[in-house]
């Protein structure tokens, strides 16, 4: 019994200390004024996830987006990421997202949202340990329950995110 258990703590150990996990995330603000309108926008991405080899990582974002005046949001997005070229510090990969998340509008009842799809991104890593990463576009499909659904391919600026990590 002494040898199993020995044998699966040496295991585990060795694991542990080749394992490349990550923190991280976003965070984002904006106004805007369009027709008379104004919007102002908070949006705040905490993420982590762990590094398996060269090309595969497995990890999630909770997602808190708010519009004032309209409605906030709560999300979780669990994910792998495919690094499929890697360039010096530069790393270009494509991340196959489960989005799960929750809309409360400031007036009227919560409702559910799901969304499975890929995100094309691209890393730099700054030392061993810094690095950021930008998604831009989506191709899936989403669905916001009562409001429809959406499927989409869709490459412009308004899906721009930055995310900087921490690995250890």
């Amino acid at each position: 019994m002494k040898k199993v258990f020995l044998t699966l703590a040496l295991m585990l150990t060795t694991m542990v200390a080749s394992a490349q996990w990550y923190v991280g995330g976003g965070i984002g603000f904006g106004k805007s004024e369009l027709a008379d309108v104004e919007t102002t926008q908070f949006t705040f991405t905490p993420e982590a996830g762990y590094t398996i080899d060269e090309n595969w990582t497995v990890g999630a974002a909770l997602g808190v987006d708010w519009t004032k005046d309209a409605y906030t949001q709560f999300s979780v997005n669990p994910y792998v990421r495919y690094t499929f070229f890697k360039a010096g510090n530069f790393s270009f990969f494509a991340d196959g997202v489960v989005e799960l998340g929750s809309v409360k509008p400031d007036e009227g009842d919560s409702s559910f949202t799901w969304g499975i799809g890929v995100k094309p991104g691209i890393g730099y890593s700054f030392t061993e340990h810094f690095s950021i990463a930008g998604h831009l576009g989506w191709l899936g499909h989403r669905d916001f329950d009562d409001a429809g659904e959406a499927t989409a391919i869709t490459l412009n600026s308004s899906n721009l995110s930055f995310s900087l990590y921490y690995s250890f």
